[in-house]
């Protein structure tokens, strides 16, 4: 018969399993590599590598085994999205949903994680969290709460760190200030702390089940010998020199460079943060090697905390390994020939018919899943670009509400999509207590007169030879379009759009460039225009309609740092901050309701970012040898 589940597939405490599964895990497994370690007297015994109340891990289908190396692509050096989903020990997390075997994040329950028990107040300004006793780094050393006490206290507290952080990582002192004073830490023993806000902090719990919040624990055994709280300057400033640094005020920015950016976006590799190798974590693997930039082998974590039903410590998988490739059509290749094991997130959907008529040859299956984003494709603007000028026309309604008539998304969703999804413009998703037919169907008509006639009525007359229109000053209306391969249509979705665009007469050259210089462009507020996705349903997410952080980083780091830097939004763009700071404070779901209701009803009328197709396919492809 096999083996069947006994519980709902997720994450369960063990004392909480075995009382509702009616069972007891007495024996713990390992992996044949570490028993072999354990054997030679270089590991400690599984028994004393697990925490005392591990986390069950109740599967969907069977009981895995352990062994092998599980090889993937990627095509980026400073960044990886696979790794950030593959390998992401968190705090908490939530309830997979059963309907496609991915997390909903529209009212899922949160589950236990690192934590294994929380507690909020009701007026959600004091919340209690309890680290699992015994749970260890991957060096071996005990997760404690000094290590959230280093962490809040020396680091997200400490001005000189955080002034030092990158414009688009400054998202740290907002919630550590939350109310407008310093949470207050209380440490009740070494694994059990609480926080107090000076105001409601409702969605406080909730956040925690983003990957990004994993560093509100941090290896302080590890980062002190960095800090110059507890280290000399006759030690640290060689450590400084050796990264670029030779000023003692240049510390916080030195400081900075050590730290995987985990407080906003990106993950923790080799290529921008050469010290992952030393670097202690909680993850289900680590990483052992670097063969050459852009390719990094990872190895078990032998301290990791998770375990399934029969007692075995989790992963099943030994190693995985980052092959680096050039670009998609490299990735593609590596697919058909059978040299990776799994590939997802950067497939297009128009090469699946590829992927299928080779997949008995390269040895693989194909499936089609719900894609992990709502929008696979969708356009954004600064609204506070450099250029005063160009900053006039954007932050005219009628412009951005001309830009998406423009756009034949029944083009875009036959072409890119091969007819999957459905025309749409960014709102909140079917089923979500946020959703109303109106949000969707705001200016996402193909109507090019229409949106010509809204140009107009601006003022934008045509050149001589009608060919662009031309911007107050005299010249040309063009607004470069920059991206790099972040998500799959980005770059036909881009072409396609900028031709649309030209149809009304604005100028919009598309380039892609690689990331490391999209971001330093995006920090230095040079980025006018982008393609990207977008998870319309999650209404914490920083970055689009609810916070401006990649649209308009002038306007974030005015809200951030409470006026003090950055340029004042427009009036509509404040009421977003104020709604957003309702919708995290108020305990009270009613109010978190309407008010995110008020948010979405705001980008339906503002079009804060601009959508094309919602609900689309992605292909999903692996090796047989993964069963």
């Amino acid at each position: 018969m096999g083996w069947k589940p006994k519980l709902t597939p997720g994450l369960y405490n063990l004392d909480e399993y075995e009382k509702i599964a009616g069972v007891t895990i007495k024996v713990f497994h390992e992996a044949p590599m570490l028993g072999e370690r354990v054997a030679a007297g270089r590991l400690p015994p599984v028994e004393e590598r697990l925490p005392e109340n591990p986390l069950v891990m109740e599967p969907w289908e069977k009981i895995g085994k352990y062994g092998g190396t599980l090889r993937y692509c990627e095509f980026a050096l400073e960044y990886d999205h696979y790794l950030r989903h593959i390998n992401d020990a968190q705090l908490l997390e939530l309830a997979p949903s059963p309907s496609h075997h991915r997390y909903n994040f529209v009212g899922s329950k949160v589950l236990p994680g690192i934590f294994e028990f929380w507690q909020a107040s009701e007026d959600a300004r004091t919340f209690t969290f309890r680290i699992r006793k015994g749970l260890k780094w991957s060096d071996g050393v005990p997760v404690t709460t000094e290590d959230v006490r280093y962490t809040i206290e020396d680091v997200a507290l400490n001005e000189e760190i955080t002034s030092s952080l990158p414009l688009l990582q400054e998202n740290h002192p907002k919630w550590v200030r939350w109310g407008g004073r310093p949470v207050k830490l209380e440490i009740v023993d070494d694994c059990t702390f609480r926080l107090k806000f000076a105001k409601s902090y409702g969605l406080f719990v909730s956040q925690l089940v983003n990957w990004r919040w994993a560093s509100l624990i941090r290896p302080s055994h590890y980062l002190k010998q960095f800090h110059k709280k507890y280290t000399s300057w006759e030690k640290l400033l060689p450590l400084m020199k050796e990264r670029g640094y030779k000023r003692k005020e240049e510390w916080g920015k030195f400081y900075n460079s050590l730290e995987p950016p985990t407080w906003d976006a990106g993950p923790f590799v080799p290529t921008a943060y050469p010290n992952v190798f030393d670097y202690p974590s909680l993850d289900p693997w680590i990483h052992i090697s670097q063969p050459k930039p852009g390719e990094f082998i990872l190895e078990r974590n032998p301290y990791f905390y998770k375990i399934d039903p029969e007692g075995s410590q989790l992963p099943y998988i030994d190693k995985i390994h980052r092959i680096f490739v050039h670009n998609l059509k490299e990735e593609n290749r590596k697919i058909l020939t059978g040299k990776t094991d799994i590939q997802c997130q950067k497939l297009r959907l128009s090469d699946c018919p590829l992927f299928m008529k080779n997949r008995k040859k390269g040895g693989y299956k194909v499936m089609l899943l719900k894609a992990w984003q709502d929008q696979m494709l969708m356009f954004w603007l600064n609204l506070c670009p450099n250029d005063p000028v160009l900053r006039k026309i954007v932050q005219d309604v009628r412009f951005r509400q001309a830009m998406s008539l423009a756009l034949n998304r029944e083009e875009i969703k036959e072409s890119i999509f091969l007819g999957f999804g459905r025309p749409a413009q960014i709102a909140p998703v079917p089923g979500s207590a946020y959703y109303e037919e109106e949000f969707e169907k705001a200016y996402a008509q193909y109507d090019p007169d229409r949106a010509n006639r809204l140009l107009d009525e601006m003022g934008l007359r045509w050149d001589e030879n009608h060919q662009y229109r031309l911007r107050p000053d005299g010249k040309r209306l063009t607004l470069p379009l920059l991206h790099y391969d972040l998500t799959p249509p980005a770059s036909p979705g881009a072409e396609l759009a900028s031709k649309y665009w030209k149809a009304i007469g604005i100028d919009v050259p598309v380039k892609k460039v690689d990331v490391r210089c999209f971001m330093e462009l995006q920090e230095a507020n040079q980025v006018v225009l982008s393609v990207w996705w977008l998870d319309g349903a999650n209404i914490t997410d920083p970055f689009w309609y609810q916070g401006f952080h990649d649209t308009t980083p002038k306007w974030w780091q005015w809200y951030i740092t409470d006026g003090k830097r950055g340029t004042e939004p427009i009036p509509a763009a404040k009421r977003v901050y104020e709604l957003r700071d309702i919708i995290f404070s108020t305990p009270s779901e009613e109010e978190r309701i309407k008010a995110g209701k008020e948010l979405f009803r705001l980008q339906a009328e503002n079009l804060w970012v601009i959508g094309t197709v919602a609900q689309t396919p992605t292909p999903f492809v692996y090796s047989k040898r993964l069963g």
